[in-house]
């Protein structure tokens, strides 16, 4: 849930905020939940339909990180300031230089996924010269979180990216699709399909 992490960063109204995959899962309703704190939100992911999707769910701009150089792209998006805070989805160490490098002075970086291989490296002299802040996300959701997500998403304020609900019985070729990076958006396995 989204509203742990941001309450972790304490994300405010007219902060910039660049959200790595940002049209996975989470990083939908980071984009979603930041834009509802009056932050403004940079959409970081990995191709142009990744940031068209993020922009869908209220991504202020976006950048594609596999195509451009995210450090430059966000410097001049926020005019040379950098982000006061980084929603850290993916542990990739190719890409976490470039997010730990779009952090403003006294900016604040949030991890909350490793499924990009978990290992990267830390500039410590950045981050003391700059008094940057890195934290880990929160490992299960305080109840009012829980609460008030569920309570946007039945008000329809906070979507979420289904791609597909599939029978059970496709339940290996969905797992085929998510391994290969071919979806954008989650497969629901529905038993109650035929």
């Amino acid at each position: 849930m989204a509203f742990g992490e941001a309450r972790t960063v304490q994300l405010q109204a007219g902060e910039w905020a660049l959200v790595m995959g940002a049209a996975g899962a989470l990083g939908s309703c980071l984009v979603q939940v930041a834009k509802m704190t009056g932050a403004r939100v940079i959409a970081g992911a990995g191709s142009d339909e990744r940031v068209a999707v993020a922009r869908s769910f209220g991504a202020d701009c976006g950048v594609n990180y596999r195509q451009e150089d995210l450090t430059k792209v966000v410097m001049r998006m926020t005019e040379g300031r950098g982000v006061d805070v980084v929603f850290e989805n993916i542990g990739d160490p190719t890409l976490w230089p470039g997010a730990f490098n779009c952090l403003a002075a006294g900016g604040r970086l949030v991890t909350v996924g490793a499924h990009g291989g978990g290992m990267v490296t830390l500039d410590v002299k950045r981050l003391y010269a700059r008094r940057l802040q890195i934290m880990s996300g929160i490992g299960a959701e305080r109840r009012e979180d829980v609460e008030r997500s569920l309570q946007l998403a039945a008000a329809g304020q906070i979507r979420l990216h289904i791609n597909r609900i599939v029978p059970l019985r496709g339940a290996a070729a969905a797992h085929r699709l998510v391994e290969e990076k071919q979806l954008c958006g989650k497969i629901i396995l529905d038993p109650t399909l035929g």
